[in-house]
């Protein structure tokens, strides 16, 4: 059983005192979708940051948005057979339009230029 620590300070109500479904803790990239997707199914959500919104590691990325995967199409497709792997690829090739369909559904106040991507390569 999971004991809060002698020297942890007590826990403080949450922000308004109003009780909540889910608790996220963290407040990088991960965080705020989990947050924002169970919001969006009618859930009561806090979410806890030790520090400032954004700033953790999920939250430093450097700023590119690239539809992919680590592994190429076709080692997907050999890996995971034609039907998993054509699941695979489409999911991969349509993350970059969940982004932007987020800012324009929630109408943020992003600024952004969509036209591509440059992908170096190396060769011996």
């Amino acid at each position: 059983m999971w004991q809060r620590p002698q020297s942890a300070a007590a826990p403080q109500a949450l922000v308004g005192g109003k009780p909540v479904d889910v608790v996220i803790i963290g407040g990088g990239i991960m965080g705020l979708s989990t947050a924002l997707h169970a919001a969006r199914f009618g859930f009561a959500v806090q979410v806890l940051e030790a520090g400032e919104i954004g700033q953790g590691a999920s939250g430093l990325n450097g700023g590119q948005v690239i539809p992919g995967l680590k592994y190429d199409p076709e080692w997907l497709l050999e890996h995971f057979g034609p039907e998993r792997g054509e699941i695979l690829v489409n999911f991969a090739a349509s993350t970059a339009d969940a982004v932007f369909e987020l800012i324009r559904d929630e109408k943020l106040a992003v600024p952004f230029v969509r036209n591509g991507w440059i992908q170096a390569a190396h060769t011996e």
